[in-house]
């Protein structure tokens, strides 16, 4: 597929909601028709939390249906109030700000790494205030990068252990 140029700049253009496929997607999908299994407590989403909490060390992941449902729940769990702060990425899906807006959250965006598309760790600091309650990391890798996500020792120390890191997993590249 031929890469778009941006006008004036030549740049590309960020391929964005482009799904990633591995080649076997249509035989998990014969599978789970066959199992009569296609919604959230099948044999696919009982792997994929056994590998999340496997491969993170936590004690039990709540899987859901997307990634907006995800910081949803995040929101809630956090106890989100009014005027809370909460420093997420400024390239995002408007639903990861609504998430904590709807529950009269602050979100205070920091700019992005060209390399991970992630949050850059890096400005997080600044960005802490006494009013901040969270720090949202939307996992994402780009398709054509060879780097992983972001890195989650640099976030995960950017602010006071009071202000929890929230990691909310969009889908990778496969084999990312």
């Amino acid at each position: 597929m031929e890469e778009k140029k941006l006008p004036f700049t030549g740049r590309e253009k960020i391929r964005f909601n482009v799904p990633p496929f591995t080649g076997r997607e249509y035989e998990y999908v014969r599978q789970a028709v066959e199992n009569q299994k296609i919604c959230g407590d099948g044999e696919f989403t009982k792997k994929a939390s056994h590998w999340f909490e496997e491969k993170t060390g936590t004690a039990k992941c709540l899987m859901t249906t997307s990634c907006t449902h995800a910081t949803e729940l995040a929101a809630i769990l956090a106890d989100i109030k009014p005027g809370d702060e909460i420093i997420m990425p400024s390239y995002t899906f408007v639903s990861t700000a609504n998430a904590f807006v709807l529950r009269g959250g602050v979100p205070v965006f920091v700019d992005i790494r060209p390399d991970t598309m992630n949050i850059d760790e890096k400005q997080i600091e600044a960005a802490i205030t006494e009013k901040t309650k969270a720090k949202i990391k939307i996992m994402r890798q780009p398709k054509r990068s060879a780097t992983r996500p972001a890195n989650v020792g640099e976030t995960t120390g950017a602010a006071p252990t009071a202000r929890p890191y929230i990691p909310i997993a969009a889908p990778l590249r496969s084999g990312g």
